[in-house]
């Protein structure tokens, strides 16, 4: 069962039971102090007329009738069928009866629960029963008992039309409660196809402004998370394209490297090898030999250099505190102008290696990005370990830039991916002509964990 039926159902539920508890007890209780009222009334009046009726008979000197019920009486009970109110009988002295004002019960009665419902008002209505004497001897008795079908009969006569007209309205307002409540639910629907739309690949899926403030609150949300999505598959995208341009570029450096140096060298030893074997002495073979060894020394470093790019080697060797420190060393000689100061805090050699390698290349791009961008003097770095997770934090006093506008470079993308792939956190904090700081945090991943 969907929403909108459960909705109606519910209001449906509650509305009947309103009518029926509300409604429906409260006429009841109203019909009751009506019908009691009228039946008090008549008895009323009953009463004193039968009492001028006996008073008349017991000074009469008459004989009673022995005839039964319907042949004529003493009181001719069956003339006062119209008093609907009240059952009157009349008993001889031998407990026989001998008239009575009931006639023939109505094939219209109404339905017993009802009757059952409406009947209590008898039971604080006594039977009233007048002795009829006659020559100072008892000749009968007339019982009054409270008779409500007749007005119950009218009550559930008029209830009657008020059950259809409150069926009809029933009717009717679960028809207007079930197109307002389709109508108010309709912005789901129009959540649901954006939803679809997102899933389906079309980003620029957005929701329109609602009236209810709920729903203008999920429109709200809804469309900053479409914005988000959208503009971080973007970077993703743009981040890609700019790996593959890096990558493409690196294997381009180094195959020009290996092509012009190494190839080069190479080729020297070659020459210098054939020198050897074609030598008539040997001082021609030693100037030949000390040549291929001049070469391959510098083919070596060559080598060394390329793999530092690929992968440093003293993270594999020394660990991380040794690499970081020959990175920083061997930076801070590339620029002597720039004043560098490091802690390192804590032992980091039993790490995952995604965590070591992630940190020294944060530290690296770092120092890349200083050295390009910052126009620094002085640069602090600090790496340090509590609570189970690593800090790194890396500031300058250059000229800082404006973090509301994006970059256009694989840097800071870059590092973002490096730290969030490790479920880290990044913030950078950076002013105009205020310097920048690079604050990392990474959780403590050990060998094996992942």
């Amino acid at each position: 069962m969907n929403l909108k039926l459960r909705i109606n159902l519910i209001i449906t539920v509650l509305l009947f039971l309103t009518l029926i508890i509300g409604g429906g007890m409260f006429t009841i209780q109203n019909a009751r102090g009506n019908v009691q009222a009228e039946i008090a009334s008549t008895a009323i009046l009953a009463l004193h007329m039968l009492d001028s009726e006996i008073l008349a008979y017991s000074l009469n000197s008459g004989q009673v009738s022995p005839a039964y019920v319907g042949s004529g009486s003493t009181f001719q009970l069956n003339k006062l069928t119209d008093v609907r109110h009240l059952k009157i009988d009349f008993y001889d002295a031998h407990g026989r009866l001998r008239d009575t004002n009931q006639s023939r019960p109505s094939d219209d009665a109404p339905p017993k629960w009802f009757v059952s419902m409406m009947d209590t008002v008898t039971d604080e209505m006594p039977i009233t029963k007048r002795m009829v004497y006659r020559g100072g001897r008892i000749v009968g008795e007339l019982v009054i008992t409270p008779d409500p079908s007749y007005e119950i009969a009218e009550v559930w006569e008029e209830m009657q039309g008020m059950l259809i007209f409150v069926g009809i309205f029933f009717i009717v307002v679960n028809i207007l409660i079930y197109y307002f409540v389709g109508r108010a639910l309709r912005p789901i629907d129009n959540i649901l196809e954006a939803l679809t739309d997102l899933e389906s690949g079309k980003l620029e899926a957005r929701l329109p402004k609602f009236t209810l403030p709920e729903l203008s609150r999920i429109s709200d949300k809804f469309n900053v998370m479409a914005n988000t999505l959208e503009e971080s598959i973007a970077d993703n995208r743009h981040l890609t394209q700019q790996m593959i341009q890096v990558q493409e570029e690196e294997r381009k450096n180094l195959a020009r490297e290996l092509h012009d140096e190494i190839g080069q060298h190479l080729t020297a030893i070659h020459v210098d090898a054939s020198a050897i074997l074609k030598a008539k002495t040997i001082e021609a073979s030693k100037e030949s030999a000390s040549a291929i060894d001049t070469v391959a020394r510098q083919m070596m470093d060559i080598v060394h250099n390329i793999l530092q790019r690929l992968r440093p080697s003293g993270l594999d060797e020394l660990g991380l505190e040794a690499a970081l420190q020959e990175l920083i060393n061997g930076w801070k000689q590339r620029h002597k102008d720039i004043t560098v100061k490091y802690s390192i805090e804590g032992l980091f050699s039993d790490y995952d290696e995604a965590v070591l390698i992630t940190l020294y290349r944060l530290v690296q791009e770092c120092l890349t990005n200083i050295s390009r961008h910052a126009r620094a003097e002085n640069i602090q770095i600090i790496l340090s370990q509590k609570n189970q997770l690593i800090f790194l934090s890396v500031s300058d006093d250059g000229q800082g830039f404006d973090t509301s506008i994006r970059t256009t470079g694989f840097g800071l993308p870059g590092m973002r991916e490096r730290v969030e792939g490790l479920a880290g956190v990044l913030e950078i904090v950076a002013f105009p002509n205020k310097g920048t700081q690079v604050n990392i945090e990474l959780p403590c991943i050990t060998r094996g964990e992942k």
